[in-house]
């Protein structure tokens, strides 16, 4: 189905017959799949419906100031049944971190995604790899569906939209995204406050930013440093507290692929991505089953530290050798 009026006309006819949804969104939940769920979840429960939003992975502190933060929940896997499952920047079920059997405990399933790549595996899919955010996608069929956006919906959104274009810094903002912020600022969110809670800093986070800045490597266009079990142990900050942290090494002028890989296990790192000048992270993330977007990615690779450094290290050199000889 490719017709987005199409589309908008399925979503709401499932909305309206269906009592009991579920909301989720992918591993590792960020700004734009936490603050589009809660805006959702904000306007479903507004015309009466039961809603569950659920992830594989526990909500980040810097998003619990987000109207509706309480009601998320963390599980592993999901019991019952549900007539309906909005799924929420999620480019294959894979990402949602095997929480619930979407073909044996859901009736229907909507996927509204902007992931260039989306498997497209929903009844319904919303899919626009132009959209700078989810939350970008949700305001538009808000408003195609009629419904109004209150201050806590126009925080949630705004949050979304602001997160995934780096405040309005990325290459994904568009002139669109703008005028959209400009009337959730109107509806009522707060751009001081709301950035004063997304990119406020704990004194434990701060001092791991310092060591992880202390181990910073560049070489020629590649940034990269890493946050090992012992550098959390020894300031007793919070991973959930790093999302933000590879944007110091993105910010530096020379670096065009930025890298932050985190200990996760003796066995295991999740290396983060983030790229500007046009090039591709997500080709790269993806040779480690990882994805993402263009310019911001991600992986969990299962060797220790010191070697996924290197094998990713040794990736990324690959993919510049490529692009010279082109």
């Amino acid at each position: 189905m490719n017709d987005f009026k199409a589309q908008i006309s399925e979503l709401s006819k499932l909305i309206k017959t269906s009592k009991k949804i579920l909301l989720s969104t992918h591993i590792n939940p960020d700004g734009d799949g936490i603050g589009s769920g809660l805006a959702l979840m904000n306007k479903l429960i507004g015309i009466g419906k039961k809603v569950d939003f659920i992830n594989r992975d526990a909500l980040p502190v810097i998003y619990k100031f987000l109207p509706g933060s309480a009601m998320i929940q963390s599980r592993p896997k999901i019991t019952g049944k549900y007539d309906l499952a909005i799924v929420l920047e999620c480019p294959e079920l894979e990402r949602n971190g095997g929480i619930i059997d979407y073909t044996q405990q859901v009736k229907f399933t909507v996927n509204i995604d902007h992931h260039l790549g989306n498997t497209m595996y929903g009844d319904v899919n919303i899919v626009d790899p132009k959209a700078a955010a989810v939350g970008e996608q949700l305001f538009i069929i808000m408003k195609k569906l009629g419904w109004t956006i209150d201050p806590d919906t126009a925080t949630c959104i705004y949050t979304s939209i602001v997160t995934d274009t780096g405040s309005f810094r990325y290459s994904n903002t568009k002139p669109e995204d703008h005028i959209i912020a400009a009337e959730l600022l109107r509806e009522g969110a707060d751009p001081e406050n709301i950035s004063n809670e997304v990119y406020a800093a704990t004194a434990e986070a701060t001092k791991l930013l310092t060591l992880m800045l202390l181990k910073l490597k560049t070489e020629g266009k590649i940034g990269y440093s890493f946050l090992s079990r012992e550098m959390f142990k020894k300031t007793g900050a919070n991973e959930s507290e790093t999302d933000n942290f590879i944007n110091n090494i993105r910010a530096i002028k020379t670096v065009e692929i930025a890298m932050l890989f985190k200990e996760l296990t003796a066995d295991s790192v999740k290396v983060s991505f983030r790229s500007k000048n046009g090039a591709d992270v997500n080709l790269i993330a993806r040779r480690f089953k990882g994805g993402g977007h263009k310019h911001a990615a991600g992986a969990v690779i299962n060797l220790p530290l010191a070697r996924a450094v290197q094998t990713v290290l040794k990736e990324v050199r690959k993919y510049y050798r490529l692009k010279n000889e082109k």
